[in-house]
């Protein structure tokens, strides 16, 4: 009797603690700060949710049916590599700017579509990089963006 009652505690600990850390990763979700990235060579800026936590950089932008114009998610990764990337459930078309430690666009990747079904193509960067722009397709055509331009980023 005694082990019976001291195993329900013990199951009650851990999924007690189970939802305790499930709900704090939530929130770090929820939670995003925002910034603002300009392009100086084009005078143009774009309002961004930064991505900084491992569930945040998950889950991206995936699920989501509209991003509004001049708007983007900006995901900061703990180190400057080659970075990948998939668009399952992405359900937007997004232009990806990969972008260096010292803010300069080392790689573009133009009008990616949303994959529903596995396996997902997977997009790396052509350089090392700290940061992934995500914004909506064709941004990158209309104002002209390229590969070696600097940005300047603020949070908000």
């Amino acid at each position: 009797m005694y082990s019976i009652k001291k195993s329900k505690k013990i199951l009650l600990s851990f999924l007690l603690l189970t939802v305790s850390f499930s709900s704090q990763g939530e929130g770090k979700y929820i939670n995003f700060e925002y910034g603002q990235l300009v392009f100086t060579a084009h005078n143009f800026a774009i309002e961004v949710e930064v991505a900084s936590t491992k569930m945040q950089r998950t889950m991206g932008l995936m699920f989501r049916k509209y991003l509004a114009p001049n708007k983007g998610m900006l995901f900061v990764f703990d180190e400057e590599v080659i970075q990948w990337i998939w668009m399952k459930n992405t359900f937007i078309p997004l232009d990806i700017i990969y972008i260096s430690e010292q803010w300069k666009i080392v790689s573009i990747l133009k009008d990616l579509k949303s994959c529903d079904k596995d396996p997902c193509s997977m997009y790396s960067s052509n350089k090392k990089a700290k940061y992934m722009l995500e914004i909506n397709a064709g941004i990158v055509d209309e104002k002209g963006i390229a590969v070696a331009e600097k940005i300047n980023f603020s949070r908000f």
